[in-house]
């Protein structure tokens, strides 16, 4: 058995999936990995990697299964004691994934391990400093204090450490600790899933840990961070998982915050262009607008509509 099972579901991702594998291949030391890669997308991304990455195996796959389904089918074909959720969209450097599954070795009471994740331009990506949500967080949240939520490490931690949850775009699972779980809950179509994973993993009894020194660069989104269809889909998760584990009133009123949170940049972008500027404001009245006039299209999670496949 290898060491590792890197998964990558790659959807509309040619343009990115060539610098991730070249990372993977050029900067991974200290563990045996095989690569596993699934496309539904037609845009070329299959054929590129088996003209320049014909080391990577292939899974036929002919529908948008989305990213928890999608890995799901992949590690089904996985050999690895781990499992490493890789997105498309991040560029591996300085060993990251040998850090990685070393931190891993090193805590044989934790089912998933995580590094810390950055943008293009330097700064924390959001993404791995995720908290479990609760009422209060997410009332912070719609009024612009996100950045003060962190569940990650420290900036300055120089060790690894338990935290609350991790970014499902770099993460190392244990192989025993996804088979009890049956790995993703398929129901989540996109976002939220690493946040149901590592919640279920607390509750087994196994432990979260993030390590400092695995550190990659993650391109967001592809490249559309603000696009109406992630915001729509990052909100259609978050009520997913509130119903998934909230009561009734908790989840009216995450519901109602998460209005909120979308209301709030509405005003913004419609009062506040000339500070702001005419594009950004543009941006985030397109983003957030349908939020807030369309709430039966994201309210009931993912349950209503399978339009997220399209």
């Amino acid at each position: 058995m290898i060491d590792v099972s890197i998964l990558i579901v790659c959807y509309k991702s040619r343009d990115l999936i060539a610098q991730c594998l070249d990372g993977v291949y050029a900067h991974t030391n200290g563990c045996t990995f095989e690569v596993l890669l699934l496309d539904c997308s037609g845009d070329g991304a299959i054929e590129l990697v088996r003209t320049r990455f014909p080391q990577v195996r292939i899974i036929e796959n002919h529908e948008n299964l989305g990213f928890g389904k999608g890995n799901n089918v992949l590690a089904q074909h996985a050999t690895g004691k781990f499992v490493l959720l890789l997105n498309p969209d991040v560029i591996v450097e300085n060993n990251a994934i040998g850090e990685l599954y070393q931190a891993a070795v090193s805590f044989p009471d934790a089912g998933a391990v995580g590094g810390r994740t950055r943008l293009p331009n330097g700064q924390r990506d959001p993404g791995c400093r995720q908290t479990i949500p609760s009422l209060f967080r997410m009332a912070v949240a719609a009024f612009g204090g996100a950045k003060y939520l962190n569940g990650t490490l420290p900036e300055i931690a120089s060790k690894a450490d338990e935290v609350e949850t991790l970014s499902g775009a770099f993460m190392l699972v244990r192989r025993d600790a996804w088979e009890q779980l049956d790995g993703f809950d398929t129901s989540f179509f996109m976002y939220s899933e690493e946040l149901d994973l590592c919640y279920r993993l607390r509750q087994q009894g196994w432990k979260i840990v993030m390590t400092p020194r695995a550190e990659v660069i993650h391109l967001v989104g592809s490249g559309q961070g603000q696009s109406p269809r992630r915001i729509k889909l990052l909100t259609t998760a978050r009520m997913h998982f509130v119903r998934k584990f909230w009561g009734p009133v908790s989840v009216f009123m995450a519901g109602a915050l998460l209005w909120l949170h979308a209301a709030v940049r509405v005003l913004i972008a419609g009062a506040g262009w000339l500070v702001i500027g005419r594009q950004r404001a543009s941006n985030l009245w397109n983003a957030n607008y349908p939020i807030v006039s369309r709430p039966w299209e994201w309210w009931y999670g993912f349950h209503v509509s399978n339009e997220y496949a399209k």
